[in-house]
């Protein structure tokens, strides 16, 4: 049994999750757990309940909110983390693993233990990050908590994703850094420090127009805002880039702390991570040869603005070197930043920041920075780093010069047109780049996180469990869940792979299929990936992977094929027929929810007091949403940061475009436009020029022969076309039977109704 406080207060027991209605128990409980393990006394317990102004009978209905809760937990199973009364007020008791917070907390000390080793702080700070699960305490309605708890626990994820940011910059994996820092800079505008590390992961990436455009919006905001000019640390940035000088951290250290970035599977709540390492400080090897070359930034992008003019003056004048930084690109080389294309001795250069946060005596430790208390704890999301950034020292590493065989030293400059072919023990784990260095890229095979209130799909998850859990299945079982983008297909996996864990002792693995930058994985890049996690078939027991977002047969095939110790659920918005036949399985195709799924779901997430208050707006909302999973998750997301909206209004508001609505400020991953604009982009280009006119030319069933006419093609070319848009998920049944559309599909497909539809990525 858990507590779930780093989103809306619940109760979790395995897969089975329970968000506690907003009331009086709820806003004890959260109080409780906030302060778990401590004596909370009545007086505090009382104004967190009722506010300052309290009613004569404020203790005798604590008294009774304790008995509801105490019945609560009987209720639900809850049996290790009883209320104790004690003298002057109450107690819980909660650990590491029955309170999230703490959880988080206890693995934001962990990573401070792992200054050493970069790789395995930031996987124990993503680890930590994983457990914020949505808006926080959204359903406790207490004015006191909102005003002295919330704003404390949000800085604490700031801090943490501050620092996740600083270790993803320092080992050059400036794309995953991208990703978290445009949303945390709209969330937070303000925050310089968001976006100094955005304009830099922008100009590491090949972008400098971009991170000097954002440099002049961040610039503008603040004078406009707050009557201020940027920090020095950020005109400092500006002019470096204006300089053409090489940002990149000089890591090499990370050959033998991290020799292949192996990802060994991290039991959640454990605090385990990547392996130490293999040598101490005290011991530094040689480095290969091919070790010493600079790194490329694996993250490239297209400059689409204009470089705003320099005004003389907007930065000032850089301080004078400290420290020779070899590796640096001279100004007008042809050689990108970093790449590591030049000949010749690299120009020194005078480091952007300061060293890495605990390279040096009194830097502050994770969690803390100049001028603040050191953090105790940390957040969902959150990376920390010192005011004035990092420079290229491992923590707790000391400098050697350049041209000594010590395990730390500065990178040299590879020779003009050299590509070394890294033996498989020093490339990354996917294998997959020759040039690439250890810890490039994200972690792509981690264990199956829960799923927050999962609702609905009862028979769906029976029928794919009895598959994979059958008493008389003694070989691999392999499933595939299919179906239009964002039906619930990877919640689905999860949440069976959860249910079957008894029948896995080797574990429950998800392996993402597709890069956060959308670069599909190769099929060798799949089983590289898994070995590399997961050790040769049959070392640790039967296994489960969840291949999530499988674009075609071919790429996992050769995996299937190689791990006869593992059973295999695979999401895909395809139907993959082509590896049933050649593999063998069995598919499970999603559609909607039906009416009363989406009622429950709702009732879930926004608490069966809101939705029963409303029930009849409660149907139109879910009707409006199409009973689709990702537009209700969207809705209900939206109105937990609005208590005081009522359904109806939302409903209303909803149905005069629902498309555009269905999104959230900051969250461009969470919009229906975005998700369906990426499952257009997959399509060939015929498919992709089809699909806006079919749905703009039909209201129901669809036959090939009315395709045909519509399309202008021949009946045979018609139905291939229609063929291919069933199997990517934009078209249901099908022959010998009619098409059909969804309908958020088709207000989608008329909005494309376009000639310059342009497909991205042909699958």
């Amino acid at each position: 049994m858990r507590f779930q406080l780093l989103g809306p207060l619940s109760i979790t027991d395995g897969s089975d999750t329970v968000v506690l209605p907003p009331s009086k128990p709820t806003i004890l409980l959260a109080s409780l757990l906030l302060h778990a393990n401590t004596v909370v006394s009545v007086e505090y317990l009382q104004r967190t309940m009722w506010g300052e102004e309290q009613p004569a009978t404020a203790r005798a209905a604590l008294q009774t909110c304790v008995l509801r809760l105490r019945r609560l937990f009987v209720k639900h199973g809850v049996t290790g983390a009883p209320i104790e009364a004690v003298p002057g007020g109450y107690r819980i008791s909660a650990g590491p693993e029955s309170l999230d917070l703490i959880g988080f907390r206890e693995r934001v000390r962990l990573a401070a233990g792992h200054a050493h080793d970069p790789g395995r702080e930031l996987h124990t700070l993503e680890d930590a990050l994983s457990l914020w699960q949505g808006p926080l305490l959204a359903n406790v309605r207490s004015d006191v908590l909102r005003r002295d708890e919330v704003p404390r626990l949000a800085e604490e994820r700031l801090r943490t994703v501050e620092r996740v940011c600083d270790l993803q910059l320092a080992l050059g994996r400036c794309g995953e850094a991208l990703v978290a820092l445009w949303g945390a800079t709209r969330a937070h505008p303000g925050h310089e420090r968001f976006r100094e590390q955005l304009i830099e992961a922008l100009y590491r990436s090949g972008r400098q127009t971009e991170a000097l455009a954002e440099y002049r919006r961040v610039k503008a905001y603040l004078r406009a805002e707050l009557g201020v000019d940027p920090s020095p640390a950020l005109r400092e940035l500006e002019l470096a880039i204006l300089r053409g000088e090489d940002l990149g951290r000089a890591l090499p250290s990370l050959a033998t702390v991290v020799p292949s970035r192996p990802r060994l599977p991290v039991a959640v709540g454990k605090g385990a991570g990547r392996p130490a390492a293999s040598l101490p400080p005290s011991a530094p090897a040689p480095l290969p040869a091919a070790l010493g070359a600079p790194v490329p930034d694996p993250a490239a992008g297209t400059a689409r603005e204009p470089a705003p003019s320099y005004a003389q003056g907007d930065a000032p004048r850089r301080p004078a070197p400290a420290m020779p930084h070899p590796g640096a690109v001279p100004p007008g080389s042809s050689a990108a930043p970093g790449d590591g294309g030049e000949t010749g001795p690299p120009t020194a250069r005078a480091p952007l920041h300061r060293p890495f946060p605990g390279a040096s005596a009194g830097a502050p430790a994770a969690g803390g920075g100049a001028g603040r208390p050191e953090a105790a704890d940390g957040g969902a999301a959150a990376h920390v780093r010192t005011a004035t950034g990092s420079a290229g020292v491992a923590p707790g590493a000391t400098p050697v010069p350049a041209g000594t065989s010590g395990g730390i030293r500065p990178m040299t400059a590879r020779a003009a047109g050299a590509q070394p072919r890294l033996p498989p023990s020093v490339r990354g784990a996917s294998g997959a780049s020759a040039d690439a260095a250890p810890g490039d890229g994200p972690v792509l095979v981690v264990p199956v996180a829960p799923v927050p209130a999962f609702t609905g799909r009862a028979s769906e998850t029976a029928a794919l469990g009895g598959r994979l859990t059958a008493p008389e299945r003694h070989d691999s079982a392999t499933v595939v869940v299919s179906g239009a983008p964002g039906i619930g297909k990877t919640a689905l996996a999860r949440q069976v792979a959860h249910l079957a864990g008894d029948g896995f002792p080797g574990g429950r693995y998800l392996v993402r299929m597709v890069r956060p930058d959308g670069v599909p994985l190769t099929a060798g890049e799949v089983t590289a990936e898994v070995t590399a996690a997961l050790g040769e078939p049959h070392t640790r027991g039967r296994v489960l992977l969840v291949l999530d977002d499988v674009l075609d047969s071919d790429q996992v095939l050769p995996l299937l094929h190689t791990r006869p110790d593992a059973s295999a659920v695979l999401t895909s918005r395809r139907g993959l027929a082509g590896l049933i036949a050649a593999h063998g399985g069995w598919v499970q195709r999603l559609g909607p929810l039906a009416e009363d799924e989406s009622y429950e779901l709702l009732s879930t997430a926004l608490g069966s007091e809101r939705v029963g208050a409303e029930p009849d707006a409660a149907r139109a909302l879910a009707d409006a949403c199409c009973h689709h999973p990702l537009a209700l998750r969207i809705v209900t997301a939206r109105l937990l940061t609005r208590p005081a909206l009522r359904l109806a209004d939302c409903a209303e508001w909803l149905a005069g475009d629902p498309l555009a609505r269905l999104s959230l400020p900051g969250s461009p991953h969470m919009a229906l436009r975005h998700v369906l604009d990426s499952a257009l982009g997959r399509l060939d280009r015929g498919a992709a020029r089809a699909f806006p006119r079919i749905g703009s030319h039909t209201t129901g069933e669809l036959h090939a022969s009315e395709a045909s006419t519509l399309l202008g093609l021949p009946l045979p070319e018609t139905e291939d076309l229609l063929e291919r848009l069933a199997d990517a998920g934009l078209l249901e049944e099908g022959p010998p039977g009619p098409y059909r559309m969804h309908d958020l599909l088709r207000l989608y497909a008329r909005g494309n109704d376009s000639p310059s539809v342009r497909p991205t990525q042909k699958v």
